[in-house]
């Protein structure tokens, strides 16, 4: 069994080091060999796998996903866990709100930078990495840095009303994340209030890994365009 959580940019492990394996059986070069560190040469050959398999641009980056994963996995002889480690129920997130957190861009960076540490993030995340996407712009663009925020109006706003006056699916906090999200993306360790600065953005990082593979794919993160949903 391999995690696609653990085969990432920058991890090393051998989950790491049965991808590269299986990298090579299908005949891509890696100069250093399954080292079992996913570094640039790691990244170059699973760009050439995902190219092998037909994609294009940025879905050829070198960032894995669940689908290419899971196929290299197939022609290797293991099976790929797309799930979060650290996932909770839907029913077990809880909607209290925070008291005396200031709401500014220093506040936000302290949040994101702790939010990394516990995912294993690098934290150039928070600040920009390659094309300038960052955390910082993301969740400026999504809460203003608020980390009691929540959407009442885009089409998430639906289900019963919760203790937090909001209804069910309502967007929330510094990553505006739904609680589905959350709970699929939650971080082992971290609290299961949505509101919770450290567990909302570890929350919205665990999904931009799984969705994206890297955060300079994701557009609400990058100053240089425009905002959009994420």
């Amino acid at each position: 069994m391999v995690a696609l959580s653990n085969v990432r940019f920058g991890k090393r492990n051998d989950e790491v080091k049965a991808a590269q394996t299986a990298l090579i059986a299908v005949g891509v070069d890696i100069p250093a060999g399954a080292t079992g560190f996913f570094g640039e040469q790691t990244r170059s050959a699973y760009a050439a796998w995902q190219r092998m398999l037909g994609l294009t641009g940025s879905a050829a980056d070198g960032f894995p996903g669940c689908s290419s994963l899971t196929e290299l996995g197939a022609r290797c002889g293991f099976v790929v866990d797309c799930r979060h480690p650290g996932a909770i129920t839907k029913s077990s997130v809880r909607f209290s709100k925070n008291s005396g957190v200031a709401i500014d861009e220093a506040t936000a960076r302290t949040f994101a930078e702790q939010a990394c540490d516990r995912t294993g993030a690098p934290r150039s995340w928070v600040t920009g990495v390659g094309n300038g996407a960052n955390l910082l712009t993301l969740t400026f663009r999504e809460s203003s840095f608020k980390p009691n925020a929540v959407n009442r109006d885009d089409v998430n706003a639906t289900g019963p009303v919760q203790s937090d006056g909001a209804k069910l699916n309502c967007s929330r906090g510094y990553a505006q994340v739904i609680p589905d999200t959350f709970a699929e993306n939650h971080q082992a360790g971290t609290s299961d209030r949505i509101y919770d600065p450290v567990a909302n953005i570890a929350a919205a990082i665990n999904y931009i890994w799984r969705r994206y593979g890297d955060i300079s794919r994701v557009q609400q993160a990058n100053p240089h365009r425009e905002p959009a949903p994420y």
